[in-house]
């Protein structure tokens, strides 16, 4: 387990090793918002990790093997977004469940004083967080590229998404879940210690159930059809998609069905479930900092 230095007094969980990894609580647009960060500051491309959304998701659960391999050559963000981890257990129930956690994380850049396009990469519903930043051409001149890592945006579920909707509160339960995300691997104990510490942290378990919570039939409002993913036709911003060859938590191909509509994007299929950045740190980086490098050469020459 490695030292993180911190402006708080919350635990460290996963990171390990060189370089140092920060971080930090701030009040960013009147909400409490957890971050790590790490890496040069000297002009280097930002790259802003977004953690999944299973229970427990977290800045450090998601990228804590990842952050330190980055930050030897990118500047890193890893914010806890809201309703996680350690930022404020604040949603927005009349908005989609992507708009106010972009919006959040666009102010979160502004607060640090980042205006240059950044280089996105999301796990899950981080990655499809990724995927409808590009929807919308206001933060799509913010980004200079997306990587997503089984997330589809919402698009192309499997039969097991919903067997890990549910948690009770117990270990049991937890490496259920955990057992869907990643294949068996060394630290899968630390990972079920980290995300169980954040799975039972106060507001978390209403966070997470509070936009599945049914209205009386008087009051249902009929949403207006999501144009996804059609909405990304025309965008142009490099991405990469990485598929699990064994996640069953959405449909086989779903990598090659989304580059229909991003035929610019790369596309991988690793042999891993749903989060081998969770479960295969080193070989994932690898294909994103591969990826990133070839992108960045231009900003380089």
């Amino acid at each position: 387990m490695t030292s993180i230095t911190r402006s708080t007094s919350t635990e460290a969980t996963l990171l390990t090793e060189t370089p140092l990894i920060t971080e930090t609580t701030e009040v960013v647009a009147n909400l409490e918002t957890r971050y790590l960060s790490g890496g040069p500051t000297d002009g280097a491309p930002v790259v802003v990790f977004l953690h999944d959304g299973a229970w427990g998701g977290a800045s450090d659960v998601t990228w804590g093997g990842i952050l330190p391999l980055a930050a030897e050559k990118f500047r890193v963000i890893a914010p806890d977004l809201l309703g996680y981890g350690g930022s404020a257990k604040s949603i927005r129930l009349d908005v989609s469940p992507f708009a106010f956690r972009l919006t959040h994380l666009f102010s979160l850049l502004d607060h640090l004083g980042i205006t240059e396009p950044v280089h996105l990469v999301g796990n899950s519903f981080g990655g499809s967080l990724t995927l409808r930043a590009l929807t919308n051409p206001a933060l799509r001149e913010r980004i200079a590229s997306v990587t997503t890592i089984a997330g589809t945006g919402g698009a192309w579920r499997g039969a097991d998404l919903a067997k890990i909707g549910d948690f009770d509160g117990t270990p049991e339960r937890l490496e259920e879940i955990v057992g869907y995300l990643c294949e068996p691997f060394d630290g899968k104990d630390a990972q079920l210690e980290a995300r169980m510490r954040w799975a039972v942290a106060p507001g978390h378990f209403a966070s997470m159930k509070a936009p599945h919570t049914a209205v009386p039939e008087a009051m249902a409002v009929q949403r207006p059809a999501d144009p996804y993913p059609g909405n990304l036709t025309g965008v142009n911003t490099p991405a990469l998609l990485i598929e699990g060859k064994d996640d069953t938590l959405f449909e086989s191909g779903w990598s090659a069905k989304l580059q229909e509509f991003l035929p610019q994007a790369k596309t991988e299929v690793m042999d891993s479930k749903h989060s081998p950045n969770i479960s295969q740190p080193q070989q994932t980086w690898d294909l994103i900092n591969g990826f990133l490098t070839e992108i960045t050469k231009g900003d380089n020459a």
